[in-house]
């Protein structure tokens, strides 16, 4: 039966690509095969499902190592080896095979998502609620990819059916307002088609009707803080060095600027939008803390069971990408970008790990916060050619100016600090896995949180009423809490400082999931807070901007191809 399943899959593979691949049709003599071939049962729509799943593995996305590079890298806090920053991370955006696969990965998953949804459509055997969540989860990944596209190029060919019913391939640019008119009607057909996790036919790890209302809310959140005109946020920053001596961050004020293309959206209104679609699904979820890891949707009691291999999929997981350990089209790199690959001695090897964060990423914790006491590696062995590994140890200050640093970290001598840019805050999201000496690992890759579902809620409530509201600062707390960081006041706040707050909040929790360089983005503050580092870091990662980089240029390939494009985004 398993042999069957997987001849069928691939089968499924062919016949997306034959939907999505222009070149395909024209190269590949695959006319003996029919969608007829799949079948009209349940097992059909999970294979229609899972080939389109598979886009994110075998065929694009986090295969090729770099889907997530251009993203994370080109932040004010990440950090690492100069081969790993030289492109997007150092502001190196032209010719780009980061910027190229980025694209191109996007429009395979439309692609073969629009030519899926109407076969799984038009089947008859089927129960409507299982069509109808494999449908949602469809069009959950079609709205989540033109946001994401939006967020990187601005407006862009917006392609609804597939290209076997509707050749029209030279499709030109739309607004950023009709690209995110779109996404939120996607958003909402999938909102309105998937199961909720209450169901007894939900499966867990799966996209839930949860999952589509906090990807809802992040749009709406995303229009509305582009959209706002002015104000000021303060934020830990600045230069990271002065010669060749590290320095601690200061608090620097800048002032934000409307986003260019967002000048008719009313930020207020879709600041609402954004709160009243993440209460409602807060209103979903467990109000405690988790101790079980079932498919009920809430706060996980244990900063450290977020990121256990047990929970994956679970709690407050609304959607994570799942990956198979040492397989090279099914395994993902993660723990080898982010933690590095070990021997079997549990020493990492020179070049791996080269993705992390910066002095000034940890100096935003308090010291008892378990996101830095258990959520960086802070000693570690670095395997060496001959002879024993290198003891290293992270962060210089633990050792020079706290006393308890011992009992915390379990500091011992021997382990020693180097200014290096193989030193820095290595996270321990992505350490918990089947077999560290495998290049390619089965940490799964976190797109989208319950967490971050109470920090959107969060911001977008203080902005709608003016100021922070008991609620607002009640979910701020529950999240901060659970890391043993301390509560903060209500008192102490206004509308501008609690703003503040929650982007620095969202700075600490979802460090390394894809959000600082959006964050920065969408509330027009990229320019000024990449531009007050100087022109590089602590690690020589070139880190000043121009505002060319406020969007990404478009693939030549897709300006070579597609004749209803003329022109690339501004400097480029």
């Amino acid at each position: 039966m398993k042999k069957i399943f997987n001849k069928k899959l691939l089968l499924i593979l062919v016949v997306l690509c034959l939907g999505s691949c222009k070149k395909a049709l024209e190269e590949t003599p695959y006319s003996f095969i029919t969608p007829e071939q799949i079948g009209d049962s349940e097992e059909a729509v999970n294979l229609w499902v899972n080939g389109v799943r598979s886009t994110f593995l075998k065929d694009g996305f986090f295969r090729f190592e770099i889907f997530n590079r251009p993203y994370e890298t080109d932040s004010d806090d990440a950090t690492g080896s100069a081969f790993a920053f030289e492109a997007t991370g150092a502001g190196n955006f032209a010719s780009n095979e980061d910027i190229r696969h980025y694209w191109t990965s996007l429009y395979l998953l439309i692609a073969r998502s629009n030519h899926a949804i109407p076969f799984i459509e038009k089947m008859e055997s089927v129960n409507q609620d299982i069509k109808n969540n494999a449908i949602g989860e469809l069009n959950f990944y079609k709205g989540w990819a033109y946001f994401t596209l939006v967020r990187a190029y601005g407006g862009v060919p917006l392609i609804k059916e597939s290209v076997v019913t509707n050749q029209k391939i030279n499709v030109p640019r739309s607004s950023i307002a009709d690209t995110y008119a779109y996404i939120i009607e996607t958003l909402k057909l999938a909102e309105n088609q998937l199961l909720p996790r209450t169901s007894a036919a939900y499966k867990v790890g799966t996209i839930s009707n949860e999952t589509a209302k906090t990807m809802l809310a992040k749009v709406y959140l995303n229009i509305a803080s582009s959209a706002l005109p002015g104000g000021s946020i303060k934020l830990l920053g600045g230069p990271q060095k002065s010669g060749t001596t590290r320095i601690p961050p200061v608090e620097i004020i800048v002032n934000k600027t409307q986003v260019a293309g967002f000048e008719k959206f009313d930020p207020i209104q879709y600041f609402t939008l954004a709160r009243d679609k993440a209460k409602e699904v807060i209103d979903m979820a467990s109000p405690g803390y988790l101790t079980v890891a079932d498919k009920t949707l809430g706060l996980f009691r244990n900063w450290n069971d977020v990121w256990s291999k047990s929970f994956r999929g679970r709690g407050e997981h609304l959607w994570m990408v799942y990956s198979i350990a040492g397989q090279s089209e099914s395994g993902m790199v993660l723990t080898f970008q982010y933690n590095g690959q070990t021997n079997a001695r549990g020493e990492i090897l020179n070049g791996t790990g080269f993705y992390g964060l910066s002095d000034h990423w940890y100096d935003l914790f308090d010291s008892s916060d378990r996101r830095v006491r258990d959520g960086v590696i802070h000693k570690w062995l670095t395997a060496n050619a001959t002879g024993a590994p290198t003891r290293r140890w992270y962060p210089q200050k633990e050792v020079t100016t706290d006393p308890d640093s011992i009992a915390k970290f379990g500091y011992e001598a021997g382990y020693n600090w180097a200014s290096s840019d193989q030193v820095l805050a290595r996270v321990t999201k992505f350490s918990d896995v089947a077999d560290r000496t495998q290049r390619r690992s089965d940490a799964p890759y976190p797109f989208l949180r319950y967490a971050e579902t109470l920090l959107i809620y969060a911001e977008a409530a203080n902005e709608v009423t003016g100021a922070p509201t008991a609620d607002a600062v009640a979910k701020v707390n529950f999240l901060r809490q659970r890391s043993y960081a301390p509560p903060v006041n209500i008192a102490n706040y206004n509308r501008e400082t609690f703003r503040s707050l929650v982007l620095e909040e969202r700075r600490r929790e979802l460090a390394l999931e894809g959000n600082r360089q959006w964050d920065l983005r969408r509330w027009g503050i990229y320019l000024p807070v990449m531009n007050a580092m100087g022109r590089v870091d602590a690690n020589n990662i070139v880190k000043a901007r121009e505002p060319r980089h406020l969007l990404w240029p478009l693939p030549l390939t897709e300006m070579d191809g597609n004749e209803a494009i003329l022109e690339n985004n501004p400097g480029w």
